[in-house]
């Protein structure tokens, strides 16, 4: 494909790369004369009134061909103003050298009240002011639509460049190819489509338009933009995944060996030669690293740099299984020598009976030559899963690249034998050394690269997002860092007499402060890798890229962060073997006690810590979900400790006790540090009785009833059970303070559902009761009682929902009689009163108020007469008529003289 940009350098585009054209050195004055050409632009009301704004008087023509001349002969400059720049009166005002302005110009100029600029070339908008654009990708067949596009980016006053260089500000491309389109990734220039001109130029006529509007980067070239890839070597989920990406990000995919594939993605782990691919000259064959990079820098990645190299192989007897080169048979063939390697190396460590006398035991890498003398194999290299090329390479011999053999002789002379004591200790550096590489591994790989300043295609991820997901590795990394070269540097020299857990003890004072903090967010860590790599298809590319490192061992970030949460139980593991395998007076057995307790003193803090942060997590938690609940509820000093879910079974309609809600009602408490919180515990949402027209809004769980301090709780009667009385216990809370009511309150409650019971329920909330007290003996606070000693009975317990419907029914009854009522007075009560105003013998009530004693008459009452006592009676205070304001209230028998004071019970 050959780039027109390079080649054209004639006709009216070449005049586009002087610098000439973009010298807006010339302001229209009210001096000039104004040629509004055209009748559109002459009923244009908008610009009229923009002219009018600027002070510029105008005239009108219909060509404005007759003040081509005219401006020759009297000397003044003429400025035409056409609604559309196209037709034949425009191509021949353009070709006369007339300057023509567009009336989006006026408007803004009028608008911002500022001066007129324009340029020698016609200026409709400024929406490109300041761009300086440069092509690439254009064939010579798109001629025209080239020219056409450089003319509209002069319409909107942009200039172009045919060269590309740092001053340029945006690349249009047609094609992911080519050194203008290198260089504009490598700088970080936006490279934006065609689409994008024609997009801006339909918007010339909004004057508060602009092409670097954010709109307008939707626009900006796909990765990979009219490419077709093709995948081989890959699982088919990976696979799909692949291509739904692709798509995602502007390309498109099909079948290996279509004419129409232009990028062949290889798998180079399981694909190692391409000889049942034939590939044509315009193919690219690229490993799959091109593809993720692609889509981390938001443009097509060099192809070069990835380009797939075929692993050369020796040409197979017509007989033999390699003749198959499918990624498929490849792949088995590869595993296959991987598998006959490892039986020969358990075969060689088999044989293996003496160990080096050097502390670090050194590892060869075994050569690809079959050589029948070396029998020899590193016991790490067969057992350690967790090597990385650092330690592989530092492993080789000095005299012995890969592909050679270890010629060494052997010596004959037996190794001195290492004691149980060095080779834990040589474990524990070696899975200190591969540990350390972890870390290394993290911060080199991962978190670096993500910090660092202008990134192609921008950053990455935030800093805060970043800082969330690594949070104080780097602080362990360096407390271990320094910890492997001591233990280094104290067996390099070893002996018996050395002290290990001093060096572990001189460190953890450093672990202390390092491992809290990653330890107790590594869920929100986790949390925050996952929901980046959903939303953010470069940060997932990147990862990618990461992952097939081979730093990595094939293992991802959330795999690889979680080391840290692993390493202290694997230390204390290896010291408390150490420590076993140490002399009761061995000057290093105390210091081994000290280190391991040092370490679960840091196990302890982090459990602590993170019980700590589970509790306030929860506290947010409870909050979101109880309605209306008291906002102070949320404290710095204030935790989370336990719920429990009951039934309330008191009855104060009855005077059998108080009630938060109403009896068999769902009450849930919140236990805190220093308060009890009480709320009703709503059922399923598709229960409640709503109009059907109200909108439906989430409903939570929990209604907020009262917020209870444990200092206001006064005892805790625990109910003993029976057959009919199971879970029950009484709160017995002091009065409130708003109210003059002196004496204490009862609630009853029976425990539901099998997470807790209420033994320990009870005795956690006295515990927190002392401590909220400050009183030692939380015993005290829980009381034994009787079922009977509360009256408590088996109906108490009937709790079903028919009971329930019948409760709520008399009180919607009763509610509904009260609305219906002019007096409001209870309807029962009336009639009772009115029943007895008719059957007594009595006088009329106002003989009753002169307190005359009532006679018998013996002349009967008129109807008028009965129905005015009628009237009088309902008029009068009903309360002493009424046989209930008399009763004497349902107590309970031993708490009859409960008071705000001390109370003269045994049982309280």
């Amino acid at each position: 494909m050959t780039d027109l940009t390079s080649e054209m350098s004639c006709n009216s585009y070449s005049a586009t790369m002087t610098t000439q054209e973009e010298n807006l050195e010339t302001t229209v004055t009210p001096e000039c004369r104004i040629c509004l050409v055209g009748q559109e632009a002459a009923q244009n009301q908008q610009l009229i009134e923009a002219m009018q704004t600027l002070n510029m008087s105008f005239v009108e023509s219909e060509t404005g061909i007759e003040y081509i001349s005219a401006q020759d002969d009297d000397q003044q400059e003429t400025v035409f103003v056409m609604q559309e720049f196209d037709g034949p009166v425009y191509s021949k005002l353009q070709r006369s050298g007339c300057r023509l302005l567009g009336p989006t110009v006026f408007c803004k100029a009028a608008a911002n009240l500022q001066p007129l600029p324009f340029s020698n070339r016609p200026l409709y908008c400024s929406h490109m002011a300041d761009l300086i654009i440069c092509f690439t990708g254009f064939t010579t067949n798109q001629k025209d639509d080239l020219k056409r596009l450089a003319d509209i980016v002069h319409h909107m006053g942009g200039s172009i460049r045919k060269d590309f260089s740092s001053r340029v500000t945006h690349l249009v491309a047609n094609a992911t190819a080519g050194n203008k389109y290198r260089t504009a990734v490598s700088l970080g220039t936006p490279i934006m489509t065609q689409e994008w001109i024609h997009k801006t130029w339909e918007r010339r006529h909004d004057m508060e338009a602009s092409a670097t509007a954010e709109d307008m980067l939707l626009y900006k070239m796909s990765p990979f933009f009219k490419c077709v890839l093709s995948f081989v070597g890959f699982s088919d989920e990976e696979q799909k995944h692949m291509e739904e990406s692709t798509v995602m990000q502007g390309g498109a995919f099909a079948a290996a060996g279509e004419e129409s594939c232009t990028h062949l993605v290889i798998d180079e782990n399981v694909v190692t030669n391409m000889f049942d691919f034939p590939t044509n000259g315009s193919l690219k064959v690229v490993k799959q690293e091109w593809f993720w990079a692609s889509i981390q820098i938001s443009a097509c990645a060099d192809e070069s740099l990835y380009a797939y190299a075929t692993i050369p192989t020796t040409p197979a007897t017509p007989g033999s299984a390699s003749k198959v080169h499918t990624p498929t048979g490849s792949a088995l063939m590869k595993s296959s020598r991987k598998r006959r390697r490892l039986r020969e190396s358990i075969a060689a460590l088999s044989q293996e009976t003496t160990l080096s006398d050097s502390p670090v035991m050194p590892r060869k890498r075994r050569s690809s030559v079959q050589d029948p003398n070396v029998t020899t194999v590193s016991v790490s290299s067969i057992l350690d899963a967790t090597s990385t090329p650092e330690t592989v390479a530092a492993s080789y011999n000095a005299d012995c690249t890969p592909m050679q053999v270890d010629k060494t002789p052997v010596s004959s002379t037996p190794a001195k034998p290492l004691s149980k004591r060095q080779m834990v200790a040589m474990e524990l550096l070696q899975t200190e050394t591969n540990y350390v590489s972890i870390l290394h591994t993290i911060i080199s790989v991962f978190k670096e690269p993500m910090e660092q300043e202008q990134q192609t295609g921008g950053p990455i991820l935030d800093q805060e997002e970043i800082k969330t997901i690594f949070g104080k590795l780097p602080d362990i990394y360096d407390v271990h860092r320094k910890l492997k070269e001591d233990i280094e540097t104290l067996l390099s020299e070893f002996t018996e007499d050395k002290c290990i857990g001093q060096i572990v003890l001189k460190h953890s004072s450093d672990m202390m402060k390092a491992y809290p903090p990653f330890v107790n967010f590594f869920e929100f860590s986790k949390q925050t890798v996952e929901k980046c790599e959903k939303q953010k298809p470069r940060f997932h590319a990147f990862l990618k890229i990461c992952h097939s490192k081979p730093e990595c061992s094939r293992q991802t970030l959330t795999e690889l962060l979680i080391r840290p949460v692993q390493r202290l139980p694997s230390m204390i593991l290896l010291l408390t073997d150490l420590a076993k395998r140490t002399e009761s007076d061995h000057p290093d057995k105390s210091h081994l006690e000290k280190a391991l307790e040092s370490l679960k003193k840091v196990t302890e803090h982090i459990n602590e810590d993170k019980r700590k942060t589970d509790g306030h997590t929860q506290m947010f938690d409870i909050v979101n979900d109880i309605e209306g609940v008291p906002p102070h509820l949320l404290s710095a000093h204030r935790s989370f400790i336990m719920r429990a879910d009951t039934i309330e079974i008191g009855d104060s309609e009855s005077k059998k006790g108080d009630n938060f809600s109403v009896k068999g009602g769902n009450v849930t408490m919140f236990l805190f540090s220093d308060t009890l919180e009480i709320c009703k515990r709503r059922g399923k949402l598709g229960a409640s009785y709503k109009s059907p027209h109200i909108t439906k809004t989430p409903v939570k769980c929990f209604k907020h009833i009262e917020l209870l301090p444990l200092s206001h709780i006064r005892r805790i009667l625990d109910v003993n059970e029976t057959q009919d009385c199971q879970d029950t216990f009484c709160l017995l809370c002091k009065p409130h303070m708003d109210t003059m009511q002196r004496a204490d309150r009862v609630y009853m409650f029976k425990m539901v559902g099998d997470e807790m019971s209420k033994t320990d329920w009870l005795k956690t909330l006295c515990q927190h009761m002392a401590n909220t007290t400050c009183k030692a003996d939380a015993e005290n606070f829980l009381i034994k009682i009787d079922p009977e000693e509360l009256e408590i009975t088996k109906s108490d317990f009937e709790s079903s929902k028919l009971e329930r419907a019948k409760r709520v029914a008399r009180r919607a009854t009763r509610k509904v009689g009260r609305t219906f009522s002019f007096n409001k007075t209870p309807r029962n009560t009336l009639s009772r009163a009115v029943s007895s105003l008719s059957t007594n013998s009595m006088g009329s009530p106002m003989e009753m108020s002169t307190g005359d004693t009532p006679q018998h008459h013996s002349v009967p009452q008129s109807e008028e007469q009965r129905m005015t006592a009628a009237r009088l009676a309902s008029t009068t205070s009903l309360r002493t008529l009424s046989p209930i304001a008399n009763k004497p209230p349902m107590t309970p028998k031993r708490l009859k003289s409960r008071t705000i004071g001390p109370s003269g019970a045994s049982w309280m």
